[in-house]
């Protein structure tokens, strides 16, 4: 009985040690690197650009770069100088224990209100999970990875 213990016990011990300690360095470089870039929002209207706040400091922003909604949606357009260059996310800051972005704000400009937020990067999507209070009571959105060159509102001319 001793014996069949024994054996039970030390591929059990190899996994936990390694699923916390072998794969965590791994995702968390991905988390960390792939979240800064262009990402065009689930309702596709807005292009965010996430980067560091400031040069050299680890803390994640995220700035309106691109309206491409507002070719189909009149509203939005009127409103596009407003929202170029806008800040949407702030202050996020790396979260290894939960391999995500967190303790930020994001705003939302329709109704102008601000969130707290985390980002967390999957496979196919940035996971974008607004909330007020508790983290179980919000709205999950998905962004999806901009891979051509983002021409940035701010310096494009308004169209007539």
């Amino acid at each position: 009985m001793r014996r069949y213990r024994s054996i039970l016990a030390v591929p059990v011990l190899m996994i936990a040690l390694c699923s916390t300690a072998c794969s965590a360095p791994v995702a968390n470089a991905e988390n960390v690197d792939g979240v800064r870039g262009h990402w065009l929002t689930e309702d596709e209207a807005l292009i965010i650009e996430v980067m560091n706040c400031e040069e050299g400091v680890p803390v994640l922003c995220g700035f309106v770069r691109a309206l491409p909604g507002a070719a189909t949606d009149p509203e939005l357009a009127q409103h596009a100088t407003e929202l170029c260059a806008l800040p949407l996310l702030s202050n996020l800051t790396f979260e290894k224990d939960s391999n995500r972005w967190g303790g930020g704000d994001i705003f939302d400009p329709e109704i102008e209100q601000m969130y707290q937020v985390y980002i967390q990067l999957k496979p196919d999507h940035l996971k974008v999970r607004a909330y007020e209070g508790s983290e179980w009571i919000g709205e999950t959105l998905k962004w999806t990875a901009v891979e051509s060159e983002v021409e940035d509102c701010a310096t494009t001319e308004p169209s007539q």
